[in-house]
């Protein structure tokens, strides 16, 4: 193989996988562009359109649970995709597995073969469920999109007629263009929409406190005509007449509102009719597009029968290959087999004479150490026959020593002994010489004692009296105030 084809073809590859990774983060950041798009348009739905605050909840509560069913739907499809996706790498990765362990035989090829027509007919199989399903969102699109036109189209004329009511000059009489503006509603809503504008809108001209209050009124009596006569100790602000007419405002509120509601149902109807025929010009659209597609479809069959085809002489030339590789492969495992054979020889001599020259060295080391364990034992019998000599001399003078030690401290213990006994003698005597012997007389406790009578002989005054006077030292100017 010329090595300028492999470092070119390696050159391109790594130019390929580097521009794959470059579509792959530019598709990432777009995907994720498009989501924060997405999580912003949720917000501004949930807080403006599906708000429960908001006066138009009813009407767009039927948007609403077409907005969830279809979340749902979306979900459903999404997790099914994620299990078509992981089935097929699966079957890729089986398919990988196998190819690890190569075998050169026929049934092991015709195995191959089938695994890659089903991973080929799987993959085949989930691209044209897409694509019918992508053909169904396109018709979908495209008759919202004309729908959108519409409306806008729609929305310019309510605009223009705006802009015209606008630009008339003012007359003393008050210009009320809802007639001009809701031209193009239906008539029951342009009626309901002049209705609000005249009379204050959804509440009547009343506050939202005291409209809810007749709200609960109405509601706890269920319509009857008796809540109207608990409602002005209920609503102080309001006199019984002024209940009286928001009550007849309220009837034909409601009347008005039902038939607004009738005539979006019938609208609906009716646009839904002319999806339908939008559709259907639409759908011969669709069967030019379909037979094109057909024959896309042949012309694709009869290009993956010739990819087949070339597969199979592709897979035949690997065969022969592998045989090849197979053959060399073994001539090289027989060649390493006798180079290992050869190495171990070589290392088995190399170990004998690594131990023949370590025992060799043991012995001689053992003989040095028995040398020098009798160089040792005779030093040691010289150092104790020294020792022993000194001992022997020095033996006297340490029995001298003590002998005399002891005979002092006896000495002094004799001494001491003497002392002792020359102590008690003297204590003897004393006692001996100075005997008394005392009786004792229990009544003197109590009889007052000689101090007590002296001190009762002497009356003399001895100035004792309540304390007139006590001198002290002068106190400072500095702390006697003012």
């Amino acid at each position: 193989m010329n090595p300028c084809t492999s470092t070119t073809d390696n050159h391109d590859e790594t130019k390929n996988s580097k521009s794959d990774r470059a579509k792959k983060s530019e598709l990432i950041r777009e995907i994720h562009k498009l989501e924060v798009q997405i999580q912003a348009m949720e917000r501004e739905k949930s807080t403006h359109i599906f708000s429960k605050r908001s006066d138009f909840r009813a009407d767009f509560l039927q948007l609403e649970e077409l907005d969830t069913n279809s979340t749902s739907e979306r979900k459903t499809e999404k997790i099914k995709v994620r299990q078509q996706l992981e089935k097929i790498s699966h079957m890729v990765k089986r398919f990988h597995r196998e190819l690890k362990d190569v075998k050169p035989t026929p049934e092991f090829v015709e195995k191959l073969k089938l695994i890659m027509e089903d991973i080929e007919g799987t993959i085949n199989s989930f691209k044209e469920q897409q694509r019918y399903k992508y053909e169904e969102l396109l018709k979908e699109e495209r008759s919202t999109y004309l729908e959108i036109k519409n409306l806008e189209k729609r929305f310019e004329t309510w605009s223009q007629s705006s802009g015209c009511i606008s630009s008339r000059p003012v007359s003393g009489r008050p210009v009320t263009s809802a007639r001009d503006i809701t031209k193009d509603l239906p008539p029951e809503v342009a009626a309901f929409q002049r209705f609000l504008q005249q009379t204050g809108g959804v509440r009547g001209g009343w506050d939202e406190y005291d409209h809810q209050t007749f709200l609960k009124f109405r509601q706890k009596y269920k319509g009857r005509i008796v809540f109207l006569d608990q409602l002005p100790s209920a609503i102080p602000t309001k006199t019984e007449t002024e209940i009286r007419e928001h009550e007849s405002w309220y009837q034909e509120y409601l009347f008005l509102q039902d038939n607004k509601k009738y005539a979006i149902k019938k609208w609906r109807e009716k646009k839904e009719d002319e999806k339908e025929d939008v559709l259907s010009k639409a759908g011969q659209d669709e069967e030019t597009e379909i037979e094109t597609e057909k024959k896309k479809q042949q012309k694709y069959l009869e290009k993956l029968q010739e990819e087949k085809s070339v597969r199979c002489a592709q897979v035949n030339a690997w065969k022969v290959q592998k045989e090849l590789e197979k053959a060399q492969a073994e001539e090289r495992r027989l060649q390493e087999e006798m180079m290992k054979q050869r190495k171990k020889e070589e290392e088995r001599k190399r170990q004998q004479d690594i131990k023949q020259k370590v025992l060799e060295m043991k012995q001689q080391r053992e003989q040095e150490e028995e040398i020098m364990k009798e160089k040792q034992k005779l030093q040691e019998q010289e150092e104790l026959e020294i020792k022993q000599r000194i001992a022997a001399k020095q033996i006297p003078k340490f029995r001298n020593r003590d002998q005399q030690k002891l005979e002092e401290k006896l000495f002094k213990e004799r001494l001491k002994e003497e002392e002792r006994i020359e102590k008690e003698l003297l204590k003897e005597r004393i006692k001996q010489n100075t005997e008394y012997n005392v009786r004792r007389d229990p009544s003197r406790l109590l009889k007052p004692t000689t101090g007590w009578k002296q001190r009762l002989k002497d009356n003399t005054p001895n100035n004792t009296g309540p304390v007139l006077h006590m001198p002290h030292r002068a106190i400072p100017a500095w702390r006697q105030g003012p």
